[in-house]
């Protein structure tokens, strides 16, 4: 009998074994195969701290950005000597002007081939007379966007600032709503709300996760992070919100919204050592006649415009200029399945800011 058990033990190990051997080579042989394939790559982003407060990413790598299970819309980009998504170095002696364009990931915008992009496009129109560099990293909200900007100014001394308002919903700078690993947001801890900095370290996983295709497929390109494994690994190749509490209601969240506004004006102005003709906004607004903006984010975009106005700064409004080119040529502006501008709406954006006064009135300065 108890000779009978043993066998019946030695099998179930044995088919155990046989299993975890199976499918380990499975892995293997999945790891080897996605190895040839264009798996998206993140970014890797670094740790950001007193020391080091500026989000970016990994200096002098190339990445890959591809979506879905069959790894299409495939774009091949780099991270230049400065750590952003830009086929430039970055040099702080160059004599030429510089117009440092802010953003988000519409303007990190690695789903984009980089000529194709806001950046990319306006450098190639003022080669020889202005550089043009890019800072910008997804999920980045209003208040980053003008840390962002005196980062730009104060350290490669831009003379010009274009700041890409691609999303209305600015309650994200507010730590009562949004807490994005290793950006700036508005704490309300003492008597007015300040510009805090979210530490951002890392993870140990990250090593694992950027050396092997197969766990960069599962994450990056199948999402299987977000039902299966906790932000704090994926936040250490994208950024991304944390939660925080319950999603609030309309009213309550366009508040929250409408009083970052004074606030990125009051630190803007602070951190940016250019006069307000010297920084141009330009504004996402609908694409299409026939797909008007929610009445929420439609009072954002004009209570933000309004302040703007109020405060000597340019704005570009979009909205005007993807009507035109849709009624001229049906263009679709958008990334299939992806909110996120394609080629053509860079190309309408860098029209709207090549038409600017503030491009005109730099290229008119003296050298």
């Amino acid at each position: 009998m108890a000779s009978g058990a043993g066998s019946k033990t030695r099998g179930w190990l044995s088919a155990l074994v046989t299993a975890a051997f199976v499918t380990l080579a499975y892995l293997v042989v999945a790891e080897v195969v996605l190895r040839f394939l264009p798996v998206a790559t993140g970014l890797h982003s670094v740790a950001v701290n007193n020391a080091q407060p500026i989000f970016h990413f990994e200096a002098d790598r190339d990445f890959v950005y591809s979506r879905g299970w069959n790894l299409r819309e495939v774009v091949r980009g780099r991270v230049n000597n400065a750590g952003w998504v830009n086929e430039q170095d970055y040099v702080r002696t160059d004599k030429l002007p510089l117009i440092a364009v802010i953003g988000d990931s519409y303007i990190e915008a690695q789903m984009v081939p980089y000529p194709e992009t806001l950046q990319g496009r306006l450098a190639a129109a003022l080669k020889g007379r202005a550089r043009v560099y890019s800072f910008a990293a997804s999920g980045a909200p209003l208040s980053e966007l003008a840390v962002y900007a005196g980062y730009a100014v104060r350290e490669f001394g831009a003379a010009a600032v274009v700041i890409n308002m691609a999303n209305y919903d600015f309650a994200d700078s507010d730590d009562t709503f949004n807490r994005p690993a290793g950006m700036w947001v508005y704490d309300d801890t003492g008597d007015d709300k300040r510009l805090k900095l979210i530490p951002y370290r890392p993870g140990w996983l990250r090593e694992i996760v950027q050396h092997s295709a197969l766990a960069r497929y599962l994450l990056l390109n199948l999402y299987l992070d977000r039902p299966l494994i906790s932000a704090h690994l994926i936040a250490s190749l994208t950024p991304v919100r944390a939660a925080i509490a319950a999603e609030p209601d309309a009213e309550s969240r366009l508040a929250a919204s409408s009083a970052i506004i004074p606030l990125f004006f009051r630190d803007l102005a602070r951190l940016v050592d250019l006069p307000p003709s010297r920084v141009l906004f330009v504004m996402d607004g609908a694409h299409y006649p026939r797909t008007p903006l929610e009445d929420y984010t439609s009072r954002l975009r004009q209570g933000f415009r309004a302040a703007a106005e109020a405060g000597g700064y340019s704005t570009v409004d979009l909205e005007p200029l993807f009507f035109a080119r849709y009624r001229q040529q049906a263009t679709i502006f958008e990334i299939s399945g992806d909110p996120h501008w394609n080629g053509e709406a860079h190309a309408v954006a860098a029209e709207g800011v090549m038409s600017s006064r503030l491009i005109a009135d730099l290229l008119a300065q003296p050298r």
